[in-house]
């Protein structure tokens, strides 16, 4: 039996997840024949996501593209079990041999966080403003019985900081101190203090202006080809991250998948009509861009 205190476990649990990772190999995650609908009242039910399938792999980053209210953040929700009456989802979830859509409360609280976490939409402003961003962190490692005690979660914090590049004064800081860059990666950080093996990201770089967005990714891509998180399930409308991003991608639209094939297959050789439009329009920037950078003066 481990006799080491809980914060050297944690700590050493964060450093070993690279090793972990290599040793595991096939499916991490299937989503089979998955129907998605929200009650809109009366007896109405809105169709959100339709016959949505896809597998994916340990240690895969997968993109989910489409413009909004194409299905992308529904798909997340029903993949971290929240889709709850009155509205309806149907297929198979399969993770761990078990369905997500059919676990229990007490098993939905287990696999949510500890297999899978998602860093939702606007999550950076979910910070509460009034305290610092060191009891914003200690308050959630504590509630998710990460560590067993204050000074446990302090010294987690401060290294979950550190895997995101910010410095231990952060800790001591205010969220209204910091800036949006710095306050995505502190939400960033509070999403590994559990070792998901699955990170779910919902736009992660709204309202982040072009330079912080890249410094943002590229922590979050750093951390991953460190092995300090697993999997991705990558949600953005804009193809330009996801190219950065992802190993493979799935296009949506209008609730169905119309496309899923490896990143560079699709920006070389897209097949559905919508996804064509969107690597065109990409390439047509790109070219806009080199075209503006050698105007500039010398």
């Amino acid at each position: 039996m481990d006799s080491s205190p809980p914060s050297r476990t944690c700590s050493r649990n964060i450093e070993e997840l690279a090793s972990n990772q290599s040793l595991q190999t096939g499916t991490a995650l299937s989503v089979k024949d998955l129907n998605v609908s929200y009650f809109i009242g009366s007896k109405d039910l809105l169709p959100a996501c339709r016959n949505v399938q896809f597998d994916t792999r340990v240690g895969e980053s997968v993109g989910l593209l489409g413009e909004s209210g194409a299905g992308k953040s529904t798909v997340a929700y029903a993949v971290m079990g929240l889709i709850e009456p009155p509205n309806k989802a149907t297929g198979e979830i399969i993770y761990g041999g078990k369905n997500v859509l059919a676990m229990s409360q007490d098993e939905l609280r287990s696999f949510r966080w500890n297999e899978v976490a998602m860093i939702f939409q606007a999550a950076m402003n979910s910070l509460d403003p009034i305290v610092t961003v060191g009891k914003n962190m200690d308050e959630l490692v504590l509630d998710k019985g990460v560590v067993q005690n204050k000074q446990e979660a302090r010294e987690l914090s401060k290294k979950l900081l550190a895997t995101v590049d910010l410095s231990e004064d952060v800790y001591k800081m205010y969220p209204f101190e910091l800036s949006g860059g710095m306050k995505q990666r502190v939400i960033i950080s509070m999403a590994l203090a559990t070792n998901p093996k699955i990170l779910i990201l919902d736009e992660p770089t709204t309202a982040l202006d072009t330079i912080t967005q890249f410094s943002v990714l590229s922590t979050i891509k750093s951390l991953k080809n460190e092995g300090r998180v697993g999997g991705l399930l990558l949600i953005s409308h804009d193809i330009s991250v996801q190219a950065f991003m992802v190993d493979r991608i799935l296009i949506m639209l209008k609730g169905l998948v119309v496309e899923d094939a490896p990143i560079k297959t699709v920006m070389e050789s897209a097949k559905h009509p919508y996804t064509q439009v969107l690597t065109e329009k990409l390439r047509l920037t790109l070219q806009k861009d080199r075209s503006q950078v050698h105007q500039l003066p010398q």
